[in-house]
């Protein structure tokens, strides 16, 4: 196999169409459809599959398909390297972020580092921590910020915490329990929860907290991932769920959610940096990690981020 057929494969997997993907790479569809056939000879397994849906990977696709990923990604960040070593000021940088930190660290960071680099191409993704694990593993962003899930691959990823986020408990702003001074945690075993399922980290660190106090376990009348379906199902309902104290959405005289006022036990969901383990790296990625680091140490409690919103928390120190 060769670099050109790997490119080609994930290309027709990434468009499900022999033509789409020929049209993308500027070949011919029989060149394309050759290509494909001479990695199958020399892989020896059969790599895709064809049906009236479009193209497939098989189960044995689906694992070259993963090695084809980082393998581009790979030559991309060579690439950018000796250009950048040459002086040249592009190149392209793709980093993804959970919504805690898309909204304020993350837009700091990037606006100093791009007045640095006004010549490279910054890409920005905001998904949840397991997607954008998956997505450096793949190779389709080369840093992340985010929680670190429980089932972190060290040998592949390195990861070091940057800040601890206090996590609040939030309901919509007619809430029964909205206007209340102050709420008891037995007052919260009522009502129903919009949250994660376990073994969601903060969702196991509720219910560690209710165990504890010898409370029924909080109940889903609905299991999420997404923080978009989450708030919207909140808005104008009789349901729980929590939220990071950086969230805009229970801050603010316009915010639909609001903070109820617990006498509990909170947690804190911490938030750090992962990127890919390697023995070389990119300047622009050491430069983009400085700028992150930086936008940390200047946040302290109580202080409002440049571009507004609650406050954030103190950022623990680099390991």
């Amino acid at each position: 196999m060769d670099f050109k057929q790997l490119r080609n494969f994930v290309y027709v997997v990434r468009y499900s169409s022999f033509g789409v993907a020929a049209a993308k790479l500027n070949v011919t569809q029989p060149a394309l459809s050759k290509s494909i056939r001479a990695l199958e000879q020399s892989t020896g397994v059969r790599i895709l599959d064809r049906g009236p849906w479009g193209v497939r990977a098989t189960e044995a696709g689906e694992r070259l398909l993963e090695y084809a990923e980082v393998i581009l990604a790979l030559s991309e960040e060579a690439r950018d390297e000796f250009e950048t070593q040459q002086g040249a000021q592009r190149g392209r940088l793709r980093v993804g972020g959970i919504a805690t930190m898309a909204r304020s660290i993350l837009p700091l960071a990037s606006r100093r580092f791009l007045s640095r680099h006004p010549g490279v191409n910054l890409t920005l993704h905001e998904e949840l921590s397991p997607s954008l694990q998956a997505q450096l593993l793949n190779g389709t962003i080369d840093i992340a910020l985010m929680g670190r899930p429980r089932d972190f691959p060290n040998e592949e990823l390195e990861y070091r915490d940057l800040l601890e986020v206090p996590i609040e408990i939030v309901a919509d702003r007619h809430h029964v329990l909205a206007g209340r001074d102050q709420v008891s945690l037995a007052d919260l075993t009522e009502w129903s929860w919009i949250i994660p399922a376990r073994p969601d980290p903060d969702r196991t660190a509720l219910d560690a907290i209710f165990a504890a106090a010898r409370l029924p376990l909080p109940q889903a009348v609905c299991e999420t991932s997404s923080s978009t379906f989450q708030i919207s199902m909140l808005a104008d309902s009789p349901w729980l769920s929590y939220l990071s104290s950086t969230s805009a959405f229970a801050r603010g005289p316009d915010a639909r959610l609001v903070r109820l006022n617990i006498d509990m036990p909170s947690w804190t969901r911490k938030i750090g940096i992962a990127c890919r383990r390697l023995r070389v790296r990119r300047p622009l990625l050491l430069s983009f990690i400085s700028e992150i680091e930086s936008v940390c140490s200047d946040l302290k409690i109580g202080a409002e981020p440049a571009l507004g919103g609650a406050p954030i928390a103190t950022p623990r120190a680099p390991s």
